[in-house]
């Protein structure tokens, strides 16, 4: 994921949180110094923090190459591709790391 984006994400949710803790939110908290790191240093931590959970989640995906992948039908030469029993482990591999699918 591209770090701006991730960024975006964590302030929106750092936000959040903080709105729901006391009821309101001072944007003064994400205020970034010249090295593109947060001046208060719980807020950097609770970035890095961020950033390590993420770059943890890794995702081995099924090979597509695999046999269980494929159905034989006697009018079909060399078997087919099921998309679908695919599309499911892929899902599951997914969600077995705690990420959700939509």
């Amino acid at each position: 994921m591209d770090t701006n984006k991730m960024r975006e994400q964590f302030e929106v949710a750092y936000a959040a949180k903080s709105t729901a803790r006391n009821g309101r939110f001072y944007p003064a908290v994400l205020t970034r110094g010249d090295d593109g790191e947060y001046v208060i240093p719980s807020v950097q931590s609770a970035w890095w923090a961020w950033q390590a959970s993420r770059e943890a989640v890794v995702v081995e995906m099924p090979s597509r190459a695999s046999e269980a992948y494929r159905e034989y039908f006697d009018d079909v030469e060399g078997g087919s591709f099921n998309e679908a029993a695919y599309i499911r482990d892929v899902r599951k591999a997914i969600e077995a790391q705690g990420v959700k699918c939509k």
